[in-house]
């Protein structure tokens, strides 16, 4: 699959650069990333909450479809030490299954309360405790079980490159999932996003 995008925003790369992109992203930016197998997600996701939790006085969210819920804080505590628990409870930590975050609306307009409502929510929280902003780390597989595939064609171009907010955005896929949209599909998403980086 060969991925080319305006400005040159691709980034192809091994894990730890990607991690590095992703850990030094500015607020504002909207990215995408494409892994290849799920323990390079579940690496980002652990890396990145210890980096916006512990380092930069952030609020961490992750959405996950390829692992439930219960086993992302397990991997949280096992690999890094972090109790979810505790971090969910003051607010600093949100975990959520993408089933639930990327749910239509009742209007059916292409838009997701859900999570726009929690980006929303979380914006504020992170003004109200003195917080420097919110990661969030969302995996999309869910429209591709779903095959919802318009719908998150219309998500994702109905968020701009550049958020006005103090959020960094990154839109998390497989490899095999974004490799099922057509050409013309997967533009359109590398379009709307500040950066697109890719494991090699």
């Amino acid at each position: 699959m060969e991925l080319k995008t305006r400005n040159d925003r691709i980034v192809n790369a091994d894990p730890a650069t990607i991690l590095t992109y992703i850990k030094n992203s500015n607020y504002g930016d909207h990215n995408l990333v494409i892994y290849p197998h799920l323990e390079q997600f579940e690496e980002f996701y652990v890396e990145c909450c210890k980096d916006s939790i512990l380092d930069k006085n952030e609020i961490f969210v992750v959405v996950t479809y390829y692992q439930p819920v219960p086993e992302v804080r397990k991997k949280l505590y096992l690999l890094s030490g972090i109790d979810a628990a505790r971090y969910e409870n003051n607010g600093t930590l949100g975990i959520l299954d993408s089933e639930m975050a990327y749910q239509p609306s009742v209007e059916q307009i292409g838009r997701y309360n859900i999570s726009m409502i929690l980006t929303s929510l979380l914006i504020n929280h992170a003004q109200e405790h003195d917080k420097k902003g919110v990661t969030l780390l969302a995996d999309l597989g869910t429209f591709f079980l779903n095959r919802r595939i318009a719908e998150l064609i219309s998500h994702e171009v109905s968020v701009s490159s550049r958020i006005d907010t103090k959020i960094r955005s990154f839109c998390c896929y497989h490899k095999d999932d974004f490799s099922i949209l057509q050409e013309e599909q997967r533009k359109r998403i590398l379009q709307h996003h500040s950066n697109n980086l890719i494991l090699d």
